[in-house]
């Protein structure tokens, strides 16, 4: 009781609306439009506050920061915020003032209630939106509005799914980012296997391939590991190799167009790079194809 006397104390400008139900004094909603001289409101920070700007222009001022304010856009105040609201002659819009008790019971359960609760803390200071979101928005408290005047029924519950949807709505302005399942290791394995033989020549690294899987490099990493004994960075080399050795026992092209058709920008490095890996140069390979060891297996076939 004494937090929702608190409430009420805080209601400022403008005045509660005609016929408002005593079963929920701490909701308020009401279309306004300016008249010929400039409106006001003084916010105490004590309740949430919605204001859907239909068209017209203004400024709101929240401790240092001050944002002006042009129709259509959308103004949300959290609860612990004071701040001073100035909207130009004409302007016409929407307003709301929901308590944290209204806001908390409104906010539907669920996976998406986290991420709400967490974007509702932050003030939105005039979130331009087009003409239909500010009337569909509009519509809302519309709704809200005529509920708590008609006082019927069931309004505290339609109010407060009103609220709710309404809710949504802003949050969904704040552009959440989309909570996407996370692939298993047997997916992100054959999936990594599959990007290398196209990319191989292509040399990503393998944040690039992580990246485009939808996971970290580190759980790359560990997948990759665990399947195969080997780190993702080892089975892109050895594809390399692969399809080095292929080239240089099948075909007429010189050491540097091998190179090349690998996407070595530099042949010596890509000597470099063969010799490291079978332990001979290419030019070698060439001359003596059949005398080297049998290496490890060079098909991604042979691995899970």
């Amino acid at each position: 009781m004494e937090r929702l006397q608190r409430a009420l104390a805080g209601a400022g400008q403008p005045r509660p609306v005609a016929g408002l139900s005593s079963a929920m004094p701490d909701t308020e909603a009401r279309m306004f439009r300016s008249a010929l001289t400039a409106s006001e409101w003084v916010l105490h920070g004590r309740r949430h506050r919605v204001f859907v700007l239909l068209s017209g222009a203004g400024r709101i001022k929240l401790e240092k920061t001050h944002a002006p304010l042009a129709g259509p856009c959308v103004v949300w105040l959290p609860a612990g915020n004071s701040a001073k609201l100035t909207l130009d002659a004409g302007s016409e819009g929407a307003q709301l003032t929901i308590s944290e008790l209204s806001l908390g019971r409104a906010i539907p359960a669920g996976p998406v209630a986290a991420q709400i609760r967490e974007a509702m803390f932050d003030p939105a200071l005039g979130t331009r939106v087009s003409a239909g979101v500010a009337r569909k928005l509009t519509a809302m408290v519309e709704a809200i509005e005529a509920e708590l005047k008609d006082d019927a029924p069931g309004a505290q519950d339609a109010v407060r799914h009103h609220i709710a949807l309404l809710v949504i709505a802003l949050w969904r302005l704040s552009s959440p980012a989309a909570a996407k399942p996370q692939p298993s290791p047997r997916t992100i394995v054959h999936g990594f296997l599959q990007l290398v033989e196209l990319h191989a020549r292509d040399h990503w690294s393998v944040a690039q391939y992580a990246r485009l899987l939808g996971v970290t490099a580190d759980r790359l990493n560990t997948a990759i590991r665990r399947a195969t004994g080997r780190s993702p960075l080892m089975l892109m080399h050895t594809r390399l190799i692969a399809e080095a050795e292929t080239l240089l026992d099948s075909s007429t092209l010189q050491v540097a167009e091998v190179a090349e058709a690998l996407g070595f920008r530099d042949p010596a490095y890509f000597n470099r790079f063969f010799k490291r890996m079978t332990g001979i140069a290419p030019g070698r390979r060439r001359s003596q194809p059949f005398q080297n060891a049998p290496g490890p297996a060079r098909s991604f076939a042979a691995w899970p």
